[in-house]
């Protein structure tokens, strides 16, 4: 498990952008570790914080579909 201070994130970063994308890697890896059986090491959620952190973590943003404007 990493120290707190290596889970700062990089300048630059945003954090609700990282805060995101780690809640999704923590419920990932609860999925993984209850089907295959295997324990993560130390608290989950920490886990994928300091996976998202360190950049282990692939994600990318889908395009919008635009909205239908109402004929009123």
């Amino acid at each position: 498990m990493a120290k707190l201070a290596s889970l700062i994130p990089p300048p630059g970063a945003n954090k609700y952008e990282i805060a995101i994308v780690a809640a999704r890697e923590a419920r990932r890896l609860n999925d993984w570790s209850r089907r295959s059986g295997e324990q993560v090491h130390g608290k989950v959620t920490a886990a994928a914080l300091e996976r998202t952190v360190k950049g282990e973590v692939a994600y990318d943003y889908e395009e919008q579909q635009p909205q239908p404007e109402s004929t009123e």
